[in-house]
């Protein structure tokens, strides 16, 4: 992880505090303390006028505070926890159980910026990460955890399996399926197993993709088989629904085209054990995708941005707000024309702030979107993922006639396939009743992904 340079301390400190702002300030000084920074004052004030405009809370016990300052390298990260919890004005009264502090120099580059905090945000809200931390009372080393992941096990096991190596019949099969139709590619569903040594059975071709929602495990993998990593949503998915994210992200980041074919490696992550083979042929099985053009993506979307706002989608879905279902509308890509289509139901709360804080790639910034969530009208991004507005009431010109939505299906959708209909951008709908996520794109609906079943509290306490 690139992250790691920047590592102010190499141990965990204890954090004594009980209350945000003075775990804040306690970080902080630490900090300034190592750096030989004398304007502590300056970074304490920075960080905590960012936390009064939103709280960087971001699920899973994790804040990611942050700020700007006269330091000499230009990025600074120092991390803190606390077993017992700090009271972090977090919704539904969660925890923050650690504390990962950034502070970038006053003239840092804000895209590294964002990418380094999604970077803290995927390791440390990482099972297995986040059970090393927590797990021990003596002190944790950030390198330490760093150095076992990268062989995909904890040190101690890998050294008694170092000489077992263990052979997957369904591994095997699918390489054989993949070369007996000529596949151009393998897509692996990584979440459903904890261990990376399955990638020791696979070859250079076909090229290999790993669909996983925690990117962590393999950025500190470094293997040439794998063509590609994409990040997908961190809930639980039926094996259609996999595939057709894993499919969809693929398509938008050029991994596949309209007439390859590709074989999934899939399972349950509760038994921890691949199970599905799927052969797919794009062109046939997701003829639907390419219904109104040859590209996936508007020219000016980025594929990380899709993919944040499917994840969030997702988890919005599942998550609902203060235990009741919600629906939204995300608008991305095509601003200058979208805005002629909206009018504010309210008072815009993104107004007024800086293009870095109001990024949808800054995970500092997904509790304030889940809360905005529950205000009627849609979010406006543009492709590169800044946040324009949210309750905009969409207006879209009228068009031709548009295929008939499905049954179920209100003025949210409605309005989404009638934006998207009138101008190139995508539109990501949470449907309040059912859940379901859908994406129009060009006035039709392009993919449907239905909530999963969530059963178990503990499940859905993964999200708080």
């Amino acid at each position: 992880m690139s992250f790691e340079q920047y590592l102010v301390m190499p141990t965990v400190v204890e954090l004594k505090a009980e209350e945000k702002v003075e775990a804040i300030r306690e970080l902080s000084l630490l900090l300034c303390k190592a750096l030989d920074v004398k304007k502590q004052k300056t970074i304490i004030d920075e960080i905590l006028k960012r936390e009064e405009s939103a709280s960087t809370f971001i699920g899973q016990g994790l804040a990611l505070p942050q700020a700007r300052g006269p330091i000499k390298e230009e990025f600074a990260i120092v991390v803190g926890r606390s077993m017992a919890g700090i009271k972090y004005d977090a919704a539904r009264g969660a925890l923050a159980h650690v504390i990962v502090l950034l502070v970038a120099r006053d003239d840092a580059d804000n895209n590294r910026q964002i990418q380094i905090l999604s970077e803290l945000a995927a390791f440390f809200k990482s099972d297995a990460v986040r059970e090393q931390i927590l797990s021990y009372e003596g002190p944790v080393g950030i390198k330490n955890i760093i150095t076992s992941l990268k062989k995909g096990v904890p040190e101690e096991k890998s050294q008694k399996t170092a000489t077992k190596k263990i052979i997957n019949p369904l591994i095997s099969s699918t390489i054989s399926l993949a070369r007996d139709i000529k596949a151009s590619a393998i897509m692996v569903f990584a979440d459903t197993v904890r261990e990376n040594d399955f990638l020791d059975q696979f070859k250079l071709k076909p090229k290999l993709i790993l669909v996983t929602s925690n990117k962590t495990r393999f950025d500190l993998v470094n293997d040439k088989k794998v063509a590609g990593l994409l990040q997908a949503p961190s809930i639980p998915a039926s094996r259609t629904g996999q595939m057709k994210i894993g499919i969809l992200l693929a398509l938008s980041r050029n991994l596949l085209g309209r007439e390859d074919r590709v074989v999934c490696l899939s399972g349950n992550s509760k038994n921890g054990v691949f199970d599905t083979i799927v052969a797919i042929d794009i062109a046939l099985e997701y003829e639907f995708f390419f219904s109104t053009a040859q590209n996936i993506l508007p020219p000016d979307v980025k594929p990380e941005v899709l993919e944040r706002i499917i994840g969030l989608a997702g988890e919005i879905a599942v998550e609902g707000r203060e235990g009741k279902p919600i629906g939204t509308i995300f608008v991305v890509g095509d601003t200058n024309t979208v805005n002629a289509y909206v009018r504010q139901l309210i008072i815009n709360p993104f107004r007024g702030y800086s293009e870095a804080e109001r990024n949808i790639l800054d995970p500092g910034l997904v509790e304030t979107i889940k809360e905005f969530a529950s205000i009627d009208g849609a979010f406006i991004i543009t492709g590169d993922g800044i946040v324009l507005s949210a309750g905009s009431y969409l207006r879209p010109a009228p068009t031709e006639e548009l295929p008939p939505l499905p049954g179920g299906f209100g003025a949210r959708h409605a309005a989404a396939a009638g934006i998207t209909a009138c101008t190139n951008a995508l539109a990501i709908t949470i449907s309040e009743s059912t859940g379901t996520v859908t994406i129009f794109k060009s006035g039709v609906i392009m993919m449907s992904i239905a909530r999963p079943a969530v059963r178990e509290k503990s499940m859905i306490q993964r999200f708080l």
